[in-house]
């Protein structure tokens, strides 16, 4: 702070002292406003990143376009806008309680204090004005006093030399000159008395009082200066305060930029998707043949197939009388193969809870029995017979779900890549049933939780070799029972068997559909698609054009085959 004050080099300067103050506090109330402003900006730009983040944040919950690098690097972005906002709402707190109070509180003590003053110094300059007031009327009176007095004095003296005066009017002028010099040393005493008074005001005045009042108004006007200077600072270190989070997230979003990786989202690309099989060679034919209907052979475009399938899906239900989705309510070939697996591993989880629930029915029954054995007298006829009754529903409905639960243990398995689980039947015996049950439940539950992978995926046991040929391989049953069937000729055993051999089922066969007869084997290369045999007879369900025919084997059997791999039956 300068050794010199206001008091000393602006003591005559009072008018520009008061404009100079009134700036300050017009400046001050700028930055309260500004502050303000600044507030308000944060805080829409913090709303306007949340809106952005909500506009383009990516919807496909069902695409699996989520695996990309590109689309997990630009949800990471989105996700890190969230931060950004975060922080620029604390900024926006901050200012809030640390700046804009603070200046609010100075404009409102400077203002308060410069009145103060103001009112101060007014009250200073009106006392002023009255000593030179009373100054100069003590002053007048003096000087009409000594008018009066020497008016007297030459009154009395031309008195005096008139011979023809008498004595009375000589003495009656002289009092009379008397009586004006005393009134003229009276206001001279009482003027002399007021000029060493207004004297002794005045250099108090110019000396103490009004430089003190004008210094307070300095320290006054610095204090806001100083005020302003930390408010300054303090916006700034609020403001520094969040550049390093801000910098965390863009660095965040900068790492996982660096992630994106076009091969990796090629090979990801692949892995869902490929082209069709090319169409065989073809075949002389002899003239005077029948010539079969030539099949069209386009692009495998899974987008249009996806379309079209999702077009056609609803009619689809409709005309074989049941809902949307009867084709794929076991096999979920509707659903990708992550959410696939998801789905066959809470189906089990499900049917073991209803297994669970029929066992823990039929002990009670059983010790009901046991205890009806023991005392005959406590049970009637009847209530044995309903008894015995409930236990054989209760053990017909442990089978089904067991075939249940063993047939979605299979699909699991070959979506997998495992070998199916070793099948466990369920007995129709009091004691041996619950031991056999539970033995099954408990191997169910260890071949589903028995082992966890790296990617979180819960990994079978594998079963023998023999078990495996076994299972993949026709038996010579099943040979004969296939080759009974109009509508199977014996598969090739090299290729992988479907998910389910039965034909379709009676009161289900798709009335109105035109068949068409299996040129060629042809094994799926989707879970969309459709094994199919040589000889073999399907029934079509869609052609849209595009080399791909839906075909319908079974009621839960649906899937695409090549359209040059079939012949339609005229």
């Amino acid at each position: 702070m300068t050794s010199l004050n206001w008091g000393e080099t602006l003591w005559d300067q009072w008018d520009r002292i008061q404009e100079h103050t009134e700036h300050g506090l017009e400046f001050t109330k700028k930055c309260q406003d500004f502050v303000r402003d600044r507030i308000k900006l944060e805080q829409d730009y913090a709303k306007n990143l949340r809106r952005l983040k909500k506009t383009y944040k990516l919807k496909n919950a069902e695409d699996d376009s989520g695996n990309f690098s590109t689309v997990k690097a630009y949800s990471v972005f989105l996700d890190q806008l969230e931060s950004i906002a975060r922080n620029h709402e604390i900024l926006a707190e901050g200012l809030q309680d640390k700046v804009a109070e603070r200046l609010k509180a100075v404009h409102k003590e400077t203002t308060n204090n410069r009145k103060n003053l103001c009112n101060t110094a007014s009250q200073l300059q009106q006392e002023y004005k009255e000593w030179q007031v009373s100054l100069d009327r003590h002053q007048q009176k003096y000087e009409k006093a000594a008018k009066e007095a020497e008016t007297a004095t030459q009154a009395f003296a031309r008195v005096n030399e008139d011979m023809n005066a008498t004595k009375a009017q000589v003495e009656k002028s002289r009092a009379q000159m008397n009586h004006r010099h005393d009134l003229m040393e009276k206001s001279k005493g009482d003027y002399i008395i007021a000029v060493e008074t207004t004297n002794t005001n005045q250099h108090e005045y110019y000396h103490q009082r009004w430089p003190g009042l004008i210094n307070q108004m300095q320290r006054c006007e610095e204090h806001r200066i100083d005020e302003i200077r930390e408010v300054l600072q303090e916006q700034c270190s609020i403001h520094q305060s969040i550049i390093p989070h801000i910098q965390e997230c863009i660095e965040t979003i900068s790492e996982n930029c660096n992630n994106i990786n076009p091969a990796e989202d090629s090979e990801l690309l692949m892995e869902e998707r490929s082209n069709q099989p090319y169409p065989p060679d073809h075949q002389f034919i002899e003239y005077g043949t029948a010539k079969p209907e030539p099949a069209t052979f386009g692009a495998h475009n899974n987008s249009t197939r996806k379309t079209k399938r999702d077009k056609k899906k609803k009619m689809f239900g409709l005309q074989f009388g049941g809902s949307t989705d009867s084709v794929n309510k076991e096999t979920f070939d509707n659903l990708p193969p992550e959410k696939r697996k998801k789905a066959f591993k809470e189906k089990i989880k499900e049917i073991e809870g209803k297994i669970a629930i029929q066992l823990k029915a039929r002990t009670g029954i059983e010790e009901i029995l046991e205890l009806y054995s023991q005392k005959p007298e406590l049970g009637s006829p009847g209530a044995i017979e309903e008894s015995r009754q409930q236990l054989d529903e209760i053990t017909r409905e442990l089978d089904k779900l067991q075939e249940e639960l063993y047939k979605y243990q299979c699909y699991l398995a070959a979506l997998t890549d495992k070998p199916p689980p070793e099948k466990h039947h369920i007995g129709s015996h009091l004691q041996a049933d619950t031991v056999s049950i539970t033995s099954s439940m408990s191997h169910a539950s260890h071949v589903s939780n028995s082992h966890t992978t790296q990617s979180g995926e819960t990994e079978e046991p594998p079963l023998s070799p023999e078990f495996n040929t076994a299972l993949m391989t026709p038996t010579a049953e099943s040979t004969t029972e296939l080759a009974r069937d109009d509508h199977y000729e014996v598969p090739d055993p090299t290729l992988p068997p479907p998910l389910e051999d039965s034909p379709i089922p009676p009161g289900l066969e798709p009335n109105g559909l035109e068949q068409c007869n299996v040129l060629y084997d042809y094994v799926a290369q989707h879970d969309d698609e459709l094994n199919i045999y040589a000889g073999e007879v399907l029934y079509v369900v869609e052609d849209n054009g595009t080399g791909w025919v839906k075909a319908q084997r079974s009621e839960f059997e649906v899937g695409l085959v090549p359209g040059n791999y079939i012949e339609l039956i005229t």
